[in-house]
């Protein structure tokens, strides 16, 4: 009887804790507090920023002898197709067609600009200046890209308002070092801007990305499930069976071998994208999904050869991985590394 009693009298205590930790009150501060508290991902963005221009550095090396025939002069022949798309006329104008001279000099500054967005230099003015080449050069030729390239213009115009250069940037060693004189670029800014605008654009364009990543799976899911070879587990097959996206052949005919794998293998590739909204609301399935789905996009770069593709759809999932779990992650591999090195007792 005392068991009972004790249970009956921490109901009335423990029902209005619970009513107002989801009072609708409560959940409107909290997400005040998480949009302009702090912001969310800076390592996630960080690395969204390296695979991205290592994404454009992939699509523009090497193509660069060939770029008047693919964006240039000599791509006179998909000119229908581009107008046809309804590009603004002025963005086609920094990689004109009948100016060989200023056509190189932009393509020649794009590739620096990439190189200075992976390496992270003055990232929030070479950010909105890579967009508008980016942009340039995509609107010259409409029947290059496989998907990465729509995604990686998009997502470009959102972090453009994002904070890219927490980690893994120069930008983060300049303000590290001391007795270094900051440069114009590097000024704080104005007074009259409130400190938390900066936080609540950054969180703002964390969220953005996310539903734009939801939006790619959903709709995806939903066009594969309309396929029947999705439904019966043939899909990935086919696509491994296409020689023109044979970059190592012998490995690709190797995946395909085993009938249970590849089924198994495409509906992973089917249910992960279609649950991916219902997984990410509980950290364990988030990251399990997470790694599940990198891990088909790695598969599908290095079987497939859409290295472009993968990349941008990697860096759009880490977005999901919260900084807290990178930096634990971080320390582990420090402590297993140090024991690895240490001499033996």
């Amino acid at each position: 009887m005392s068991r009972v009693a004790s249970v009956d009298e921490e109901r009335p205590v423990d029902a209005p804790r619970l009513r107002d930790r989801f009072a609708a009150a409560t959940l409107w501060h909290r997400l005040q507090v998480w949009v302009i508290g702090r912001k969310h991902s800076t390592i996630g963005f960080s690395i969204l920023r390296v695979l991205f221009g290592v994404s454009m550095l992939i699509v523009l090396i090497p193509s660069y002898a060939d770029r008047h025939y693919l964006w240039g002069a000599g791509s006179w022949w998909v000119d229908p197709e581009a107008n046809r798309r309804g590009w603004w006329e002025p963005l086609r104008m920094l990689f004109p067609k009948d100016n060989v001279l200023l056509f190189d000099v932009s393509f020649h500054v794009l590739l620096a600009l990439a190189v200075l967005f992976v390496v992270g230099f003055q990232t929030r003015w070479v950010t909105p200046v890579l967009l508008v080449f980016w942009v340039g050069l995509s609107t010259n030729s409409t029947l290059l890209g496989n998907g990465g390239d729509t995604l990686m213009r998009i997502v470009l115009l959102f972090v453009v308002f994002a904070d890219l250069s927490r980690h893994f940037s120069v930008d983060e060693w300049m303000r590290r070092r001391r007795g270094i004189r900051p440069s114009f670029f590097s000024k704080r800014m104005p007074t009259w801007v409130p400190p938390w605008l900066g936080i609540w654009a950054h969180n703002t364009v964390l969220m953005l990305c996310v539903f734009q990543i939801l939006l790619v799976y959903v709709v995806s899911s939903v066009l594969k499930f309309q396929g029947e070879e999705w439904l019966n587990g043939t899909a990935i097959y086919y696509a491994l069976s296409i020689e023109q996206f044979h970059v190592l052949p012998a490995l690709s005919q190797l995946a395909w071998q085993s009938a249970p794998v590849v089924a198994l293998a495409t509906w992973a590739a089917l249910w992960v994208q279609m649950l991916f909204p219902v997984l990410i609301l509980w950290k364990p399935t988030r990251y399990l999904a997470v790694f599940v789905i990198t891990g088909m996009h790695l598969s599908i770069a290095v079987l497939l050869g859409l290295w472009p593709f993968s990349l941008a759809m990697i860096a759009l999932d880490l977005l999901l991985v919260r900084d807290g779990s990178w930096r634990r992650l971080g320390a582990r591999l420090g402590s297993l590394r140090r024991g690895l090195l240490s001499p033996a007792a």
